[in-house]
């Protein structure tokens, strides 16, 4: 594949690869912990609304199993509540 036509330079698609490989050595439940935490920052600093987590996830959900919606839902609900 030429990176070019993807839109990614060679680092961009090193760190993909390599984000890629630590999260399917540590888990979805490491992955789930990192975006919660990054998340939670950048609300703390102002970068992120709570209607901005809602719209997230109104535009996610139809993409989602039912127990993926839960996870999202409660995951949204405690982002909300900080």
């Amino acid at each position: 594949m030429n990176n070019d036509k993807q839109g990614l330079n060679p680092q961009q698609m090193q760190f993909i690869l390599q984000m890629i490989n630590y999260y399917d050595k540590n888990g979805q439940d490491k992955l789930v912990q990192d975006i919660f935490s990054n998340v939670a920052n950048q609300k703390k600093q102002g970068k992120l609304t709570n209607a901005q987590i809602e719209q997230f996830v109104k535009n996610v959900s139809p993409l989602l199993n039912q127990n993926q919606k839960q996870k999202l839902n409660k995951l949204a609900k405690q982002l909300v509540e900080i």
